[in-house]
């Protein structure tokens, strides 16, 4: 991948390729950018750009035999690490049984996420993971003299989900790298990582795209309508991941709109029997379904604070414009930085694979709350 396919981050880049030309290349860089963002891509641009032999000032060649190689990733001297798991011992689990999926997935969209990496082994409810033995046979791989390339790389995407022996393996590593070894760590939580392995990386900080941005790389990536494209990225907020998977599930959009008619209506009438059914039709739904529904249900609650304080309220279809209209004499500045942040935690623990009826259940009862002390209120001052 050259940097060229990847849309914004100048800046970025010309430091990446200002670190190499100047041959200050770390040899042990974090790349953190949240689910979506362009820290994969980056990542993967900048070894192509180390690795190629005939480079220019702004990008590799894309030509020579070592960008062709990197560009289908295939590259003798490019070790992947990734969050796997199998039906077999896990005491020898590893990247290598998974490369041909990643290979795959890489090719058809560079943001992917984890879900859809989950999805693609197939492992069901396993949680995946980093596991010691993967980091063991990396770092025997990286004391090997490279075979082509200047070079060795190895690119861990997602170390938070390492386990801790093989944190501490690394960590040995990268306090003395073999000779012309560049690791990069590419991570959406780094707050979960190791702090000693932290202190030993160059962080570099991948910020989200804007809306715009992220319509335009979906766009790229789908080649569905401007339209689509722009309703995703908004209802994402900038999460090509997110983005990519409501466009993909397009036919869920009606049913995420019934669903958060019937929930804010339970929520704002506190009835526990309803809101005790929606959360176990919630918990029946696959964790990245679940992940855009609460993204689904910020978006529309950002829209009534929107449609409140303007005429007119864009990228939202006609049925969620009704709904809006009826629904947003309900939420005030007060109450919308409240239930956002319920929201926000929801989607957090989510991702973190916690118990979605319960979850749900308890997110439900603090909107209620809020939607009683309001109406208390409005009773007082009346």
């Amino acid at each position: 991948m050259q940097f060229s396919a990847i849309l914004g981050h100048d800046a970025i880049k010309k430091r990446l390729i200002k670190s190499v030309t100047e041959q200050r290349t770390a040899h042990a860089q974090l790349f953190f950018g949240a689910e979506g963002s362009a820290a994969l891509p980056l990542a993967i641009a900048y070894m192509q750009y180390v690795s190629c032999v005939d480079k220019n000032e702004n990008d590799s060649c894309g030509k020579c035999a070592s960008c062709t190689k990197m560009q289908k990733f295939i590259h003798p001297d490019l070790h992947f690490s990734l969050p796997v798991n199998w039906e077999g011992p896990t005491d020898k689990l590893n990247t290598k049984s998974f490369l041909p999926q990643w290979r795959q997935l890489l090719s058809q969209n560079p943001y992917v996420g984890l879900d859809e990496w989950v999805e693609k082994i197939d492992i069901g409810n396993k949680q995946p993971f980093i596991s010691n033995y993967e980091v063991h046979e990396q770092i025997v791989s990286l004391n090997v003299t490279s075979y082509e390339s200047e070079y060795k790389f190895l690119l861990m995407w997602l170390p938070e989900y390492m386990r801790t022996e093989g944190a501490n393996s690394l960590l040995k590593t990268l306090e003395e790298p073999p000779d012309k070894t560049l690791i990069i760590l590419v991570s959406q939580d780094y707050d979960r990582i190791l702090k000693t392995i932290l202190s030993r990386t160059q962080l570099i900080k991948i910020p989200p795209y804007s809306i715009d941005e992220a319509s335009q790389v979906i766009h790229l990536i789908t080649q569905q309508s401007k339209e689509k494209c722009d309703l995703a990225a908004g209802v994402a907020e900038g999460n090509i991941t997110q983005a990519k998977w409501l466009l993909e599930n397009g036919e869920e959009a009606e049913l995420q709109l019934n669903l958060f008619k019937e929930w804010m209506r339970a929520c704002y009438s506190y009835n526990i029997v309803e809101q005790a059914r929606i959360s176990e039709n919630f918990a029946k739904q696959m964790r990245e379904w679940q992940k855009g529904f609460f993204a689904y249900a910020l978006y529309m609650v950002r829209q009534t604070i929107l449609l409140n304080h303007a005429a007119t309220i864009n990228r939202v279809t006609d049925s969620e414009k009704s709904f809006l209209e009826k629904f947003s004499k309900f939420f005030n500045p007060g109450n919308y930085a409240t239930i956002s942040g319920f929201l926000n935690d929801a989607s957090h623990h989510v991702a973190r694979n916690a118990y979605g009826k319960l979850l749900f259940f308890d997110t439900s009862l603090l909107i209620s709350e809020v939607f009683r002390k309001e109406r208390e209120r409005a009773t007082i001052t009346s």
